[in-house]
């Protein structure tokens, strides 16, 4: 899956929450500074453990 996808799944389940677009802004930012810092395994481990 791309970054552009991931954070597309991101937006539609934020949105259908009733997110604002601030929010989903803010979070938007997180996710591409751990997209950048973190690798898929990592993040796939992070998911697990949730």
């Amino acid at each position: 899956m791309t970054n552009q996808a991931a954070i597309g799944y991101m937006i539609l389940a934020m949105q259908r929450k009733g997110y604002s677009e601030e929010q989903i802004r803010e979070i938007e930012g997180s996710m591409l500074y751990m997209m950048d810092m973190k690798t898929e395994e990592e993040a796939a481990k992070a998911y697990r453990q949730f």
